[in-house]
């Protein structure tokens, strides 16, 4: 009998240390740049996440990864890319049979472990093919949105298929995505289970391609001449209102108080792209994204690609002010398991706990800290005090990467290379970025492969994902010429930067054997 009491007490005190616990409500936005939202001076009024953003904390140097998957999978396993292997977005469920390594504990995992209710609403985008990389496989109880990534707004089709889905059944449903998304979230809050906190992870897809908005949004707009910025524009808004909508939800289930609310973007904007992308993705034409001026955009490690609008708020505890501190994607889950007390070996992340940096809103200098992805170039960043190392090497062509160093902290728009200036300093990142470990579970397949090959690059559609359910259309490829066309443009475009130098190599024998040998 006295056992069993003593068994009843340790139950009912672990449930109170449970229900103790805080909330957690993740935000993540798609291809937001920096410049997209209003508090940064962009022209697209965005006052809910403004108003986010002065009630908590504005961190105002959070990076991402410059590509989605690669900072989906840093979130929610605490590692750089290079350790989680996810170096690139999933792009082909048909010709790809990979996804976020399954023996990798994520965050809901954690979490739920601790007692929470654990939810998905909105993109995964961390592997769709096999059921071991599903979302209600890898610690989520309920998942609802889509698993690829851009989908069109109201057909909810990507490549031909429909990409909707609740617990990862085909579902049809009609409605605009980002208000879809931010139903399911609100429903969550209010239904939330009173015997346990609330782990609840809201993805958009907006403003991802292909940019769509409802006519409403736009023509409130039309003051705008250009036709692509007023959709992008009404895509950017439609997502603040929703954003807008989960918080009153929190508020109106009085629950504020005992959430950490955290917003961010996985990403830099897309802009206004090639004319050849017409042929390939002629969505992503309509992408208006803004970086403020920032270097690069989405693929890239420059500040633009990387470098996103974030706050994190907690009533009463984190709240109406503004941090300098370096905080990169992969710190959001040992800080997270610090700021609930939940009991873990921190040497297993790569990113670091920031949490009294939160709490004090003290400065710790950034130490060997790592973004980057592998889409057309392989694109590394890593930051160490004030310093950030960038490199970038094209994959297809056997060349040595190119280095830049900045002064970050004085220098946010790298325009000074000091790589020259200090060698020491320069060449000492340089052999950590180099010497990074090499795992790599999607490969260096470009994106633009999946499109140039088809489905049946890997063995056609029985390789397909057990959720297509004969929805799916066998994508063929182009033409032998127009593949080749695409492929010279993409290698053009992805190596420009060497083209000159390229020119001068070959001119230089030509010169040579024709006018000098000559003479």
């Amino acid at each position: 009998m006295k056992i069993f009491f003593l068994l009843i007490i340790t139950l009912v005190s672990g449930f109170l240390k449970a229900n103790e616990k805080p909330n957690i409500i993740i935000i993540l936005t798609d291809d937001l740049g920096w410049g997209d939202v209003s508090y940064h001076g962009g022209y697209i009024p965005t006052p809910n996440i403004d108003q986010l953003a002065q009630d908590g904390m504005e961190m105002n140097r959070f990076y991402a990864n410059p590509v989605c998957s690669p900072t989906r999978a840093s979130l929610l396993t605490g590692l750089h890319i290079f350790n989680h292997g996810v170096v690139r977005p999933f792009m082909n469920p048909a010709a790809e049979q990979t996804g976020m390594p399954p023996e990798l504990k994520i965050m809901p995992q954690y979490l739920k472990e601790a007692g929470y209710q654990t939810a998905l609403s909105g993109k995964w985008h961390l592997g769709m093919a096999k059921e071991e990389f599903w979302p209600t496989n890898r610690g989520f109880e309920t998942s609802y949105g889509h698993m690829t990534g851009g989908i069109g707004y109201f057909d909810h089709t990507a490549a031909g298929r429909l990409d909707w889905h609740r617990n990862e059944k085909t579902l049809i449903e009609e409605g605009y995505s980002t208000e879809l998304i931010a139903n399911e979230a609100i429903n969550i809050i209010q239904n939330k289970d009173t015997n346990r906190p609330l782990f609840l992870y809201i993805a958009f897809n907006a403003p991802h391609t292909p940019i769509e908005a409802p006519d409403k949004n736009i023509e409130s707009f039309s003051f705008l001449e250009n036709k692509k910025d007023r959709v992008y524009a009404a895509n950017v808004n439609a997502l603040d209102h929703e954003i807008g909508r989960i918080i009153k939800a929190i508020e109106n289930k009085g629950i504020l108080e005992e959430t950490i609310i955290i917003f961010f973007s996985d990403n830099g904007p897309v802009f206004d792209v090639d004319p050849i992308v017409k042929v390939i993705a002629p969505n992503l034409v309509n992408a208006r994204g803004s970086t403020a001026g920032l270097r690069g955009s989405k693929v890239s490690a420059l500040e633009g690609g990387i470098r996103v609008p974030a706050v994190i708020w907690w009533k009463g505890k984190i709240e109406n002010s503004k941090s300098e501190q370096f905080f990169f994607v992969q710190d959001l889950l040992p800080t997270l398991l610090t700021a609930l007390d939940i009991k873990v070996d921190k040497t297993e992340f790569d990113g670091r706990d920031k949490w009294k940096n939160l709490i004090t809103n003290e400065i710790t200098p950034p130490n060997n800290a790592f973004v980057g992805a592998r889409v057309i170039s392989d694109e590394r960043a890593l930051f160490d005090g004030e310093w950030k190392l960038y490199s970038a090497k094209p994959q297809l062509i056997p060349i040595s990467p190119s280095y830049s160093l900045f002064n970050i902290v004085e220098d946010p728009f790298e325009t000074n290379d000091l790589s020259k200036y200090e060698p020491e300093i320069f060449e000492s990142m340089k052999t950590i970025l180099t010497s990074l470990p090499g795992r790599d579970v999607v490969g260096d397949m470009n994106p633009a492969h999946s499109y140039l090959h088809g489905d049946d690059r890997q063995g056609g559609t029985e390789l397909g994902s057990p959720w297509l359910e004969g929805d799916y259309e066998l994508h063929t490829p182009p033409s032998t010429v127009l593949s080749i066309l695409i492929t010279i443009w993409i290698l053009i475009l992805a190596f420009k930067e060497y083209l000159l130098a390229l020119l001068i190599i070959i001119l230089i024998p030509i010169i040579f054997f024709k006018f000098v040998r000559k003479s």
